[in-house]
């Protein structure tokens, strides 16, 4: 009844009061990490400490402890209710998948799908560490060309249309098929479950070994589901100059998940809002706009100085000058 679903999410959101508190807290800091980027950009090791502790949290705070990975399954349960008869009270029985669906639905206007698939995935978060350690052994790193690259973009993006397809027919059959996505099976069943489920999840980390965010970039059916509602996002809060693509592409040789196309506009569908692009934005070592503007500046002081120097050696003479005139001038000597 009516009643008993009332009373059993309330429970349900008393027990997790401290896991929402904290949840709530995470959600903070990141929208602060958002607003505040520019700033904190220009300080690369302080934004990589950040991200790789946030990561640390998502996997193993939101994602292991908690078991909260949103899912596309989530999505078709939603539309699935819109058609036969919305019920809050259903939705409301997780509180930290409600809040994290709340929050998702705010940060697609401000920043798109990277805000969740960037920061807030767990599976992603796990992709992630895991290629970071990759990195550190020197595991050899494949680089898409270009042309396939975008032109496997599209395949999330099917399973996605698929599964949404099945299920206006039947929800039951597009959450068997669903099992594409490994969540369930890496984070939530922590690989505890049958063996072809477990071997599938696996051989999708081994890809991110070497393609970094493999599954991401190219399966992933939860973040296609983000990036078509995201295209009415409000505002474009990553900097680019009007030079990018053409005189440099470190942006989009560096970027995890080459969301920066060669002409240098950021792909606001892939981009998964790492932020390493606006440290190098701000980069004066790397970044050829910001060196020359460095070494405008060094050059406006370096001449600064000399004409300083030049002054106070005149300065310096003229005193010298007058000195010696005044000890040449005749006394009156007894």
């Amino acid at each position: 009844s009516d009643i008993e679903r009332a009373v059993l999410w309330k429970t349900m959101w008393k027990r997790k009061i401290p896991e929402t508190v904290v949840l709530m807290a995470a959600l903070g800091v990141l929208t602060f990490i958002f607003f505040f980027q520019n700033w904190l950009v220009k300080r690369p090791k302080l934004t990589e400490r950040i991200r790789i502790g946030f990561l640390l949290f998502t996997l193993f705070g939101i994602g292991i402890y908690a078991g909260a990975q949103l899912s596309v399954v989530n999505i078709m349960t939603v539309f699935s209710a819109l058609v036969g008869g919305f019920d809050w009270q259903y939705f409301l029985m997780e509180p930290l998948i409600f809040i994290l669906w709340g929050s998702v639905a705010a940060s697609l206007l401000f920043w798109g799908r990277g805000a969740y698939c960037g920061w807030l995935c767990p599976f992603g978060a796990l992709q992630e560490l895991l290629n970071r350690i990759a990195k550190a052994l020197r595991i050899p790193q494949v680089r898409v060309p270009w042309a396939l690259h975008e032109r496997l973009w599209p395949l999330k993006y099917i399973i996605f249309l698929a599964l949404f397809g099945v299920s206006l027919h039947s929800l039951a059959l597009a959450e068997r098929m669903a099992e594409v996505e490994p969540f369930k099976t890496a984070i939530v069943l922590r690989f505890i479950r049958e063996w072809p489920f477990v071997v599938f999840a696996l051989a999708l980390l081994g890809a991110g070994l070497f393609i970094e965010r493999f599954y991401c970039r190219y399966l992933c059916a939860l973040g296609a589901a983000l990036a078509i509602p995201a295209r009415m996002r409000m505002f474009e809060w990553l900097k680019r100059y009007p030079a990018c693509g053409t005189r440099c592409q470190r942006c989009a040789n560096d970027c995890m998940v080459q969301a920066i196309h060669p002409e240098g506009h950021i792909n606001p569908n892939e981009c998964l809002y790492c932020l390493h692009c606006q440290q190098l934005y701000y980069d004066d070592h790397q970044c050829p706009v910001m060196i020359e503007r460095r070494l405008k500046h060094e050059r406006q002081e370096a001449r600064a100085s000399k004409d300083s120097g030049a002054q106070i050696a005149n300065i310096i003479a003229n005193v010298r000058g007058e000195r010696a005139a005044g000890n040449d001038k005749p006394g009156d000597s007894k």
